[in-house]
């Protein structure tokens, strides 16, 4: 899980310079008063009926937290993970705790975005290791949510959003290059360090070689005609009496001199 904050944030004074976080927070956090004015197909998702008020009232009450998390290279609630080079997306339910709204209520504004084409949703269900006391694997749902163009239409800020998006581009094409080169020079040290263990263990097995061949033979080994070390041979119990009375013999002759 990405790492959290303690306590909610809030819109900085340099995020409030970028002319379309200043202009669409004012908008998104007064939207019951713009209604009819600013995302005015959000009263028409439903047919005939006119969406109901709640709508409007969660858009302003988490219109901060999700300019906070919006990335403006790429519209998606988000941020790319520098040291890790990878990118990261923000859940819903940090987004509703810093929020004073509830998990499902803004899981249902976003479905509500979703059916008026102000964002793209992609649902990817990811079934994790862990299991319930049932046995049965837990699954964690991960949603990628995108700001399309026509909610920043809708919202008067079209022109502006372009040329902030064009900028964060340009910004972000550079991380993406010193990632790269990040990851390059990575490449070339495990590369490095791989051939510096197989030159050593090279120089090692070539001396013990070396070692092995200059290694003189046993002193005191018989050898066999072959080159081999000679083999015992067998003696019969006749040969060993033979041999014991001709010892007897030698015996009794020194002793008779």
């Amino acid at each position: 899980m990405p790492a959290s904050y303690a306590a909610p944030r809030h819109l900085t004074e340099q995020q409030l310079k970028n002319p379309l976080i200043r202009s669409a927070f004012e908008r998104l956090s007064n939207m019951v008063q713009y209604r009819g004015r600013y995302l005015r197909r959000l009263d028409r998702v439903n047919g005939d009926r006119r969406t109901r008020i709640e709508k409007f009232v969660a858009i302003e009450k988490s219109a901060e937290q999700m300019l906070i998390r919006l990335d403006l290279a790429t519209g998606v609630l988000g941020y790319l993970d520098e040291d890790n080079g990878r990118y990261v997306l923000n859940t819903q339910r940090r987004i509703a705790e810093d929020s004073p709204i509830s998990a499902p209520v803004l899981c249902r504004l976003f479905q509500t975005f979703d059916a008026a084409g102000y964002v793209y949703r992609r649902i990817e269900r990811v079934r994790l290791d862990e299991k319930d006391e049932n046995g049965l694997h837990l699954v964690r749902t991960r949603v990628l949510i995108r700001f399309t163009k026509l909610f920043w239409k809708d919202l008067g800020l079209l022109h502006v959003f372009e040329r902030v998006q064009n900028s964060a581009r340009k910004r972000r094409q550079v991380q993406l290059n010193v990632i790269g080169q990040r990851r390059l020079d990575d490449m070339e040290r495990h590369s490095k360090e791989l051939l510096r263990r197989e030159v050593s263990r090279n120089r090692w097995r070539a001396k013990e070689s070396r070692e092995s061949d200059d290694r003189p033979a046993s002193v005191g080994q018989s050898q066999s005609p072959d080159g081999g070390p000679s083999k015992p041979q067998a003696v019969t119990g006749n040969q060993v009496t033979d041999r014991l009375s001709k010892l007897l013999a030698n015996v009794a002759g020194k002793a008779s001199g």
